[in-house]
């Protein structure tokens, strides 16, 4: 996934490649508290609450994702879709 092949170029770690093993290996940040490299997690319409996307946080409210459509996407935590999909935030170092 983008977040593990980033964080492995940029960072030279190794991640989880799931979601679920990048929510498992985070320590949690709250929102405010965010800060560059760290993971955002959210919600989408079919998986309800269950976490099924994470992006990498860089800084001013934005981050880095993946779009199965779409390609690599930078895109703004207060947008609506974000807000509402928003789960939690975690750091991996």
């Amino acid at each position: 996934g983008l977040v593990s092949q980033l964080y492995k170029e940029v960072y030279n770690i190794r991640l989880a490649r799931s979601t679920d093993g990048l929510l498992k290996e985070s320590n949690k940040v709250s929102r405010r508290n965010l800060r560059e490299g760290d993971l955002v997690f959210f919600t989408s319409r079919a998986s309800k609450k269950k976490v099924a996307h994470v992006g990498i946080y860089l800084k001013n409210g934005y981050f880095a994702h993946a779009s199965t459509s779409k390609g690599v996407m930078v895109n703004h935590l207060s947008e609506n879709y974000y807000k509402k999909g928003w789960r939690k935030s975690g750091r991996v170092w």
